[in-house]
């Protein structure tokens, strides 16, 4: 008898992504900026450094925080519904 493996391969053929992104406005004085972090590991040290800089050069009103339990699946509709509601703008990221 003969044991075989299949192989198979996981890969996705490269596909092109085309998003219009949203206007800017000139100015983002006293707007109120949000992360969304995935919990990955020093996530809030980049976003913490990122918050020291940018509150005082753009005059940021407020900063909020969410997170999602992972960087492998989307962050829940509640979650998403906050941010639209608590924040003007949004950084989205994760980190090693």
């Amino acid at each position: 008898m003969v044991d075989t493996i299949a192989v198979l391969n996981p890969t996705a053929k490269p596909r092109r992504l085309e998003n219009t992104l949203s206007s800017r406005g000139e100015n983002l004085e006293g707007k109120r900026l949000g992360f969304l972090w995935n919990n990955k590991p020093n996530g809030k040290v980049i976003f913490r450094t990122l918050e020291n800089i940018l509150v005082p050069k753009l005059g940021l009103q407020d900063v909020q925080y969410y997170s999602k339990w992972t960087a492998s699946i989307p962050a829940d509709e509640n979650t998403l519904d906050k941010m639209a509601v608590e924040v003007d703008l949004a950084i989205i990221g994760l980190a090693d």
